[in-house]
């Protein structure tokens, strides 16, 4: 990326960071004052008796997560006698940043949490390596879902991350609104639009759909161009801006793409707040708690919300909504855990690891933070096989149908397509400009992105 390292503010920021990180790691049991592993062998095998300290860093941080993975490390040292492990957990805000920068330095760390926008930064800069070899031997790697295997799989495909869980899509409805007006959840995104009129009466201020045309709205129109478009058509499902059936050709030339767009915008007219072209995560959210809006589609961390503000009658979730190629395509938001590559210690952070990832950990972790798990026997868990986690249990038994696709985030024109390709949609929906403007002007960004750096991927 275009070494986003010159965000770093220095070496003196860098050491600043790192003496304030060495006063906040959590450890089960005695480490030296300096926080350094032991002088063992580089090996660091686990299993070897040698006295072992594994430093992790996150940066998802927060006190009811940190608690558990601290729990689940322990339970690990209680099995290694010989191993300490510490867990540095820096302020959330900013985490990644502070991450990258120790490992410019090749600060001490051995398990490092890698996140979806970061994972090109640190495999391109060689700060973390390739688990393929650890996976491969992995007695758990058989009940790994599909989607967990397509994401650690992203970048060249190498597993440099196992992912701790997902945020994953689906649509919740208001099982109140609906039911007074004797209409079930739809499943298909036409009929989403269908639904979503009859239940709109701008008079009221009751609308059908939570649109989002805000920051981060692009991902919903993103979601609709690859449903109509199917990910058959497109060249890499972690690039998904690109075809299949032409080197470089962009998918915003496609007729399909259009279509997508023109629906996007219907929505939006017919059955959305008009206010809702400014509306991002936390607007679009109170619409649909406070019965604004009767639908809203957003990941599985919203159920904690409609468990704590609505009574069980008032909500209920449906599986992601299909387009017409009979596919419900959209991302799969995640985090997992890396090594780094100057660890002294590379085989007892892949046993570490590999623990933490196993289903009983994993499945207690997600649970915790209310996550996709990565391991499909996920589901003899009631949690996940009862509740409205059901749902996304649902659609990972149905592949063929719910698919997942993303932009090319490793590109280093995606920082630039991010700062105005919200704006450009909203321009679209206020008719400022057409739908044949907006797809010209994307496909000629693409195509000049791709001619650029689209042979590195």
């Amino acid at each position: 990326m275009k070494r986003s390292l010159r965000l770093l503010s220095g070496l003196l920021a860098v050491m600043m960071l790192f003496a304030a990180c060495q006063n906040k790691p959590t450890a089960g049991g005695d480490s030296a004052a300096s926080g350094k592993s032991p002088a063992a062998a580089t090996s660091g095998d686990a299993a070897s008796g040698e006295p072992i300290t594994l430093r992790m860093i996150e940066s998802l941080t927060s006190a009811s997560r940190t608690a558990v993975l601290r729990e689940i490390a322990d339970e690990y040292q209680s099995l290694h006698k010989n191993v300490t492990i510490e867990i540095i957990s820096p302020p959330l805000e900013g985490a990644d940043e502070k991450i990258a920068q120790m490992l410019m330095a090749k600060q001490e760390l051995d398990i490092v949490e890698v996140r979806e926008q970061m994972v090109t930064q640190f495999s391109n800069n060689k700060w973390i390596i390739p688990l393929d070899d650890y996976v491969a031997k992995w007695d758990e790697k058989d009940t790994l879902t599909a989607a967990a295997t397509q994401s650690m799989t992203a970048i060249g495909g190498k597993a440099y991350l196992v992912p701790s869980g997902f945020y994953q899509r689906c649509l919740f409805y208001r099982k109140d609104i609906f039911d007074a007006a004797g209409l079930q959840p739809p499943t298909t995104w036409e009929g989403i639009l269908e639904v979503g009129e009859k239940l709109t009466n701008a008079s009221e201020n009751k609308y059908g759909y939570a649109f989002r045309g805000g920051t981060g709205g692009n991902q919903y129109a993103e979601m609709l161009f690859l449903s109509w478009l199917g990910v058959e058509n497109i060249a890499d499902p972690n690039a998904a801006f690109f075809l299949k059936d032409g080197k470089g050709a962009t998918i915003f030339t496609r007729p399909e793409v259009k279509k997508a767009l023109e629906f996007h915008k219907e929505l939006y007219k017919k059955a959305s707040p008009s206010d809702s072209v400014t509306w991002a995560f936390s607007e679009m959210v109170q619409g649909f708690m406070n019965g604004t809006a009767a639908m809203l589609i957003q990941d599985s961390e919203v159920i904690a919300n409609c468990e704590a503000e609505l009574k069980p009658e008032q909500w209920g979730v449906q599986v992601m909504p299909a387009g017409p190629t009979g596919q419900a395509v959209f991302p799969n938001g995640y985090g997992g855990w890396g090594i780094t590559s100057y660890s002294k210690n590379t085989d007892a952070a892949a046993d570490f690891l590999l623990f933490l990832s196993n289903s009983n950990n994993n499945t207690k972790y997600a649970k915790s933070q209310a996550l996709i798990p990565i391991h499909s026997d996920a589901t003899k868990d009631k949690f996940f096989s009862e509740g409205p986690f059901s749902v996304y249990m649902e659609m990972s038994k149905k592949p063929e149908v719910y698919k997942f696709a993303v932009r090319p985030q490793m590109y280093q024109a995606f920082a630039s397509y991010k700062v105005e390709i919200d704006q450009e949609i909203q321009k679209y929906l206020k008719d400022t400009i057409t739908a044949d403007e907006l797809l010209a002007h994307f496909d000629k960004f693409w195509s000049e992105a791709y001619k650029t750096e689209g042979e590195q991927w």
